[in-house]
């Protein structure tokens, strides 16, 4: 049996952080362009649009950033526990819950495996 460096370790873990952040690279990329077109400093300011800017940072992004945690360890149902775990994480603080979202995603992914890991036996499918 291999034992893994304290480099190695490190490298996984920060790659599977990365694994929950780069396949929502384009809601960021959105969400700067959508800022710096249109809050009131922007370059084509808008009064209406600038109102998702907002939202998108404190609820959308890190929802969507805590279901794909949820994704990585625990399939679609593990993606919305994870939703449903970040979106705690979010009303329970007044700032933007990045790291939240990152702890909460995969988190609520590792509840429903175990869960479904316990009643797969005890509860036929359909």
């Amino acid at each position: 049996m291999e034992h893994k460096s304290a480099r190695a370790k490190v490298q996984a873990f920060g790659g599977f952080l990365t694994a929950m952040v780069i396949p929502n690279i384009g809601a960021f990329i959105a969400w700067g362009f959508i800022t710096a077109l249109f809050i009131p400093t922007g370059w084509m300011p808008n009064e209406h649009f600038a109102k998702i800017v907002g939202p998108m940072i404190t609820y959308l992004l890190p929802v969507m950033i805590g279901s794909t945690g949820g994704h990585l360890v625990g399939g679609k149902r593990g993606a919305v526990m994870g939703g449903i775990g970040t979106i705690g994480v979010i009303i329970g603080a007044d700032i933007p819950m990045f790291l939240g979202s990152m702890i909460m995603g995969p988190l609520g992914g590792l509840v429903i495996k175990h869960i479904d890991r316990l009643l797969d036996k005890r509860i036929p499918a359909g």
